[in-house]
């Protein structure tokens, strides 16, 4: 019945490439798979010492009740 409800992330067709210094993403894409396969050669050549990654994309699910929540806005500072 509520086809946006669900867990508060989903898988996705996409791919995330991370290149990592340490423990740190210093690069983050998220591509369609044949994208993010080019996309990680290209970063394993260039960041030849770094860590690339290429995992599953999580992407955040939104719920009816989210989508229909109007975004607000911060208080301006003074």
């Amino acid at each position: 019945m509520d086809e946006l409800a669900g867990s508060p992330t989903s898988p996705t067709s996409h791919r995330r490439v991370r290149v990592w210094f340490g423990d740190h993403p210093i690069a983050d894409h998220i591509a369609e798979p044949l994208q993010a396969e080019r996309y990680e050669e290209a970063m394993r050549r260039r960041f030849a010492c770094c860590r690339v990654t290429n995992d599953p994309a999580v992407m955040p699910t939104l719920t009816i009740a989210s989508a229909l929540t109007p975004a607000r806005t911060p208080e301006p500072t003074r």
